[in-house]
């Protein structure tokens, strides 16, 4: 020891030689590509959900739209079941996290915690980081107003320079043509003003009693709103096309991504995609807005009188009792004395010979004509082929109901034979018309049917009992498992 200090003897000191100085070097080029790697390395989206074995989802839920699109607990919501069927198609299980707007959805992406973000959203303006996935649904954001109350903006500049009270809610993304607009100006100029809500119910009410001049709405939650208030109109179109996507996660690859895509595009290719497309949304623009206030008169008319009939016979049969009401408002308006230019007559529009075969002695009887249309309808579903199964069971029978089960098998045949699916209303609808034309009902066993009418029959009354549970909500819509017609909306 020298001063303090170890000194080694020079013979145990290690010897640097060039081996072990390339060992050296080697290791730490591995070093730092090893950090190089962990800097520039992108997690897997898809490998995470793999890995969990579960598909983490945001899902927002939209208090203002309680049709059948919210029932069952939601698991018959549209983007729900898309969601369903790709985790099922990862190997994973669904775990739904329900938000109330798009602004907790972005926050729960932003750390991670859920795979993707769903429920009519949009592409966000205000947070590029999010990457957005797949288009589920063309929509477009419009300007709405309570009639009444005020006018049609003519234009969303004479907006801008008239001022006005614009109502927004967290769930819906702030349109492009209104955020443009600022951004261009600097300003909202005159005294346009937004005012925000918790959610659609509190947006409705304000429009209403005119604390809002106009609401921002999609293009899809104004067809189901102007159901049940029919003062809705629309004022102008704010973007053309604003596609309801899914949204994911920043900083991870897109290999989660891609298999959206690709499930998705596999659902489109089998028409899985355009079967979910029409239970949900098919019947959403057959009536217009003469239609909507006529139906709503007449409930507020007719139906609470005739509601306790529906409602025991129903029971009677296990059938919904608003499926009931909307056959009968499609048949004779709730009209207890209806009578038809070829005689059919009565609350659910009978033959003599089906009120005969029924047991039926008088038609305009109201508790014997609703008991022999229930009858009739069980008859139908019954007689109909095992292989078609619910919901085209229950709107192949109503069919059958309008046009008669002859005609409606001849249908059948000649969708078979088109190479379409007998199965598939949405397929059997588009060939009934043809029944009226020469060169097809020769072709058939029971010949000519005016065979558009049971199309419009069926998608007006899938249409009407879709408004029948929106304004008449019952305690089994939660449960939603039975056969189609059995307290589960057809719409779905």
């Amino acid at each position: 020891m020298i001063n303090g200090l170890m000194h080694w003897p020079s013979q145990l000191r290690p010897k640097s030689t060039l081996p072990r100085r390339i060992e050296i070097g080697v290791f730490a080029l591995l070093l730092l590509a090893i950090v190089l790697w962990a800097w520039h390395y992108t997690p897997s989206g898809l490998n995470l959900a793999l890995f969990k074995q579960e598909l983490h989802v945001a899902l927002v839920s939209h208090p203002h739209d309680h049709t059948v699109m919210d029932l069952s607990n939601g698991s018959d919501q549209f983007e729900l079941v898309l969601l369903t069927g790709l985790a099922e198609s990862l190997g994973a299980r669904l775990r739904v996290h329900r938000v109330s707007g798009p602004q907790e959805a972005y926050r729960l992406l932003r750390a991670r915690r859920v795979d993707l973000a769903a429920g009519l959203l949009t592409a966000p303006r205000d947070d590029p980081s999010l990457t957005v996935g797949p288009e589920i649904l063309p929509t477009q954001k419009r300007l709405v107003h309570w009639h009444g109350n005020g006018r049609a903006a003519g234009s969303l500049d004479e907006l801008l320079q008239q001022g006005a009270r614009i109502g927004v809610t967290s769930i819906l993304a702030l349109p492009e043509a209104l955020t443009a607009a600022q951004e261009q100006a600097g300003t909202w100029g005159g005294d346009v003003e937004l005012i925000q809500y918790a959610d659609g119910p509190d947006l409705v009410a304000a429009l209403r009693a005119g604390t809002v001049d106009y609401a921002v709405l999609t293009s899809i939650e104004l067809s189901r709103l102007q159901r049940v208030h029919t003062a809705l109109r629309a004022s102008l179109e704010l973007d053309a096309s604003a596609p309801v996507v899914w949204l994911f996660p920043p900083g991870l690859d897109r290999s989660l991504i891609d298999s959206a895509h690709q499930y998705l595009e596999t659902l489109r290719a089998d028409r899985t995609f355009e079967l979910l497309f029409d239970r949900h949304f098919g019947h959403l623009e057959v009536h217009d807005l003469v239609d909507v206030i006529s139906f709503t008169r007449l409930v507020q008319e007719r139906l609470d009188t005739l509601r306790p009939l529906f409602e025991e016979i129903a029971l009677k049969h296990g059938l919904d009792w608003r499926f009931l009401a909307a056959v009968s408002y499609q048949e004779s308006l709730w009209d207890p004395g209806a009578v038809s230019p070829t005689g059919v007559r009565g609350l659910m529009m009978l033959t003599t010979a089906t009120a005969q075969s029924l047991g039926v002695s008088d038609r305009t009887d109201p508790r014997q004509s609703v008991e022999g249309g229930a009858r009739y309808v069980l008859q139908m579903l019954e007689r109909l082929p095992e292989a078609i199964s619910e919901p085209d069971r229950t709107w192949m029978a109503l069919a059958s109901y309008n046009v008669g089960l002859g005609h409606l098998l001849d249908a059948r045949i000649l969708t078979e034979n088109g190479g379409d699916d007998p199965n598939l209303w949405l397929d059997v609808m588009n060939w009934l018309p043809r029944l009226a034309q020469r060169e097809w009902y020769q072709q058939t066993r029971y010949g000519y049917a005016r065979g558009w009418e049971p199309v419009t029959y069926v998608q007006n009354i899938r249409s009407y009992y879709d408004w029948l549970v929106h304004l008449f909500p019952e305690p089994g819509d939660q449960n939603g498992r039975g056969p189609l017609y059995l307290s589960v909306p057809l719409s779905l």
